[in-house]
């Protein structure tokens, strides 16, 4: 076997990795689109009153439901890392961009979260999200550009040897007190009242669009992964048929 057979499979082995992840994307987007169409809406004044009722027949606990639920957050903020806004949860990751063997590549170092629960709340009813776990699915509240640290790399004197660093970017997502939002969860019976959350087979999620634009993007996501993997699975066949022929 030459070398150029050599390259045609190993070209062909990482386009056949590359479809396989774009798979797995897919089937994730297409799990999350089927759980949230079996998530019914309902009205957090319907949802308390359906869980009062389950409790006083049954018993604490006994009420479980996957439920997708609008309504206004609320409840004790701190300051976002990146902006300084008061907010109910932010995430904020960091990209390292440095100098690779194929030019500039990219390398997360960075993806924290913070938020404790807080309060959904439709006129008087109100129900308690528990955001641990959560997907969450905003918009870009806050991008940041930043130059290398210069204290990185091997100061000489007169020479620093750099460790190839070509910037950070940083990113912040956040949720505002007073943002409305549409949570996709497991609600069950708690002190006090009604909690949302992660469920043993239903993950939690949080998005600022509401359920139908959610799903929409859900399902358009799972189409066009599964589109390219099927792309990138085509052409690691031909491209292993080819080692192999020519």
């Amino acid at each position: 076997m030459t070398t150029f057979h050599i390259v045609l499979l190993g070209i062909a082995g990482i386009m056949g990795y590359l479809a396989y992840q774009r798979f797995l994307l897919a089937r994730e987007n297409h799990e999350r689109w089927t759980r949230g169409l079996g998530a019914a809406e309902v009205g957090l004044a319907d949802l308390v009153e359906m869980a009062g009722a389950a409790s006083a027949q049954v018993g604490p606990g006994a009420f479980r439901q996957v439920v997708t639920l609008t309504g206004v957050a609320e409840g004790e903020t701190r300051a976002a890392p990146l902006s300084g806004a008061d907010c109910l949860w932010f995430r904020e990751r960091t990209l390292r961009r440095y100098r690779g063997d194929k030019g500039t590549e990219t390398e997360v170092v960075g993806d924290r979260r913070g938020g404790t629960r807080f309060t959904l709340r439709d006129g008087d009813a109100v129900v308690t999200v528990d955001p641990v776990d959560a997907r969450v699915d905003l918009p870009v509240a806050e991008r940041r550009e930043d130059g290398p640290d210069p204290d990185e790399g091997i100061d000489l004197g007169l020479l620093r040897i750099g460790s190839g660093t070509q910037g950070y970017e940083r990113t912040e997502w956040r949720i505002e007190p007073g943002e409305r939002i549409t949570v996709i969860g497991e609600a069950r019976c708690a002190a006090g009242g009604v909690r949302v959350a992660a469920g043993p087979e239903q993950p939690l999620t949080l998005t600022t669009a509401d359920r139908s634009d959610h799903l929409d993007a859900e399902r358009r996501r799972s189409r066009d992964a599964i589109r390219s993997a099927a792309g990138l699975g085509a052409g690691a066949v031909v491209l292993a048929v080819l080692a192999f022929l020519v």
